[in-house]
């Protein structure tokens, strides 16, 4: 059996940073900074996505670093070229109580992020869908089968890295917790793509 055009998604646990320091930091910027994002159906969610850059921040360099550098590797092995010469942009959200964000993707990059900054036990989880359409006569089958997932979610856990190609789309469902979620996210170019 072949696998023809499969989806990459990458998981990784990043349990040596501590966290704390960011979390106040991006609360204290959401009371000087305007919330992005304006193109949303959903207009709750703060975000900083075309009001502040977080890869311009000093404050996020190690981190920022840390994640360009893992977002490098995975374009690598997605096989392109030239990875170090990889181009980031990022920013935060800022989930309360009843937020989600609707089904989109980042189509005009290579390849996404999300850092899971700030998540208890239940936070809101993010959605992955298949790129294939979907088909209303599919029979019964095996949910367990990745061949028939139609689609994928995660449980969001601090310091924990999402990688994934940019066109594949997601969402996060309505966070149903009265603790703030915070995640960063990035989307990264190679050469004069963007």
């Amino acid at each position: 059996m072949l696998t023809l055009f499969p989806t990459p998604l990458k998981i990784i646990e990043n349990d040596s940073f501590d966290n704390k320091n960011l979390v106040e930091h991006c609360h204290k910027l959401s009371k000087n900074i305007k919330s992005g994002g304006k193109h949303w159906i959903t207009q709750n969610v703060y975000n900083t996505s075309y009001t502040y850059d977080i890869c311009n921040d000093k404050n996020f360099s190690k981190l920022n670093t840390w994640i360009k550098k893992q977002a490098s590797a995975f374009a690598k092995d997605l096989g392109f070229k030239n990875t170090d010469k990889i181009k980031d942009m990022g920013w935060f959200n800022i989930y309360k109580k009843n937020d989600y964000q609707e089904w989109h993707n980042h189509n005009f990059y290579l390849v996404s992020a999300i850092y899971y900054l700030k998540t208890s036990e239940a936070s809101a989880k993010t959605w992955f869908k298949s790129p294939l359409p979907e088909n209303p006569n599919i029979p019964e089958h095996d949910p367990n089968n990745p061949y028939t997932w139609k689609r994928f979610f995660i449980y969001p856990k601090n310091n924990t890295l999402i990688l994934f190609r940019s066109d594949l789309d997601h969402c996060v469902e309505s966070h149903q917790n009265d603790s703030d979620r915070i995640t960063l996210a990035y989307n990264f170019s190679l050469g004069d793509s963007i």
